[in-house]
């Protein structure tokens, strides 16, 4: 049910992203909601619609995120930007955490990796509780440095397993699984990995907040490989009272490598799938030379920390 003074909060909060990216010099970019293509990810699908005109029909996708246009941006010079923009996910289950349509804050640096984002992050989220003040209801201590925690090490003390060994041997991730009872017929290597992570790891992480980092390159696929492990990426998620507030990464500006991407998940996918985003391509092509980072907010959960709320449904996505 929607709650008026959640809904405030997530007032404040907006125009309180505004004054901190203002102050740092970001240009800010309005998104738009329908394209002619978005990109492929893995576990990421949009909703689709039909433009009809005297001239034929157009088949259009609903944005998943603010990083198509943000990128078209970077492109094109606009160098450090934000937006704040509606996201829609398809195929998704709703719940107290999950909407199909969500409020997302996505900005990216230039000349930047994941480390600047992470203080970026951290330095964010510290202003606007503090500009909060007795508003918020947040009852967990963020002055202190947020750590970095490995999902190697977490692999290691929950699964009892090595995640490079893992990656390398995709076979080792199902024998694990079978073992502790999942059913894995017909599954992806993608959606075993998700559900070990969320059944066996995510409910024991810590509540203060922390950047969960070294994640799958194979999962990864527009995120930059870190130079001393191939294998894990230069990506991060960012976690408070253990909920999933923030995706960010290094880019991967090779636009081969996410072109063939894209090729291999348009072909795991009906043939009623999105056209490849070749807009997207060329954005990323233009960015080759040099390094950026970014990250994806979702504005609604961060608004369900700071008021205390149980579910995402009191900010009124769908009614």
């Amino acid at each position: 049910m929607i709650n008026l003074q959640t809904i405030l909060i997530r007032e404040q909060i907006i125009k309180l992203i505004r004054e901190f990216f203002y102050a740092e010099h970001f240009h800010e970019v309005i998104i738009p909601v329908l394209n002619n293509s978005v990109p492929l990810e893995p576990n990421i699908y949009p909703f689709q619609t039909v433009w009809n005109t005297q001239k034929g029909n157009q088949t259009l996708f609903l944005s998943t995120s603010p990083e198509r246009r943000l990128k078209q941006m970077i492109a094109l010079g606009i160098d450090n930007c934000f937006a704040i923009g509606p996201s829609f996910r398809n195929l998704e289950n709703s719940g107290t955490l999950h909407t199909q349509e969500f409020l997302m804050l996505e900005w990216y640096r230039i000349n930047a990796t994941y480390t600047e984002i992470m203080d970026d992050t951290q330095q964010l989220i510290k202003y606007i509780s503090n500009k909060l003040g007795k508003n918020r209801k947040l009852n967990l201590d963020l002055s202190k440095t947020w750590k970095k925690i490995s999902l190697t090490s977490l692999f290691s003390r929950f699964l009892k397993s090595d995640l490079n060994e893992i990656i390398e041997n995709k076979k080792l991730l199902f024998e694990i699984a079978q073992k502790r009872g999942y059913n894995t017929r017909n599954a992806s290597w993608n959606e075993i990995y998700d559900q070990l992570f969320v059944n066996e790891i995510e409910s024991y992480i810590p509540k203060e907040p922390f950047f969960l980092i070294d994640f799958p390159s194979r999962i990864s696929p527009l995120c930059k490989s870190k130079k001393d492990n191939p294998l894990l990426a230069e990506r991060f998620e960012l976690y408070i009272n253990r909920m999933e507030t923030a995706n960010g990464n290094t880019e991967n500006t090779d636009s081969t490598s996410i072109q063939k991407h894209f090729i291999t998940e348009q072909k795991k996918r009906s043939q009623k799938c999105q056209p490849i985003d070749t807009e997207f391509i060329k954005s990323i092509n233009k960015m080759n030379n040099l390094s950026y980072a970014g990250i994806g907010l979702g504005i609604d959960r961060l608004t369900m920390l700071f008021a205390g709320s149980n579910s995402i449904d009191e900010l009124g996505t769908l009614t």
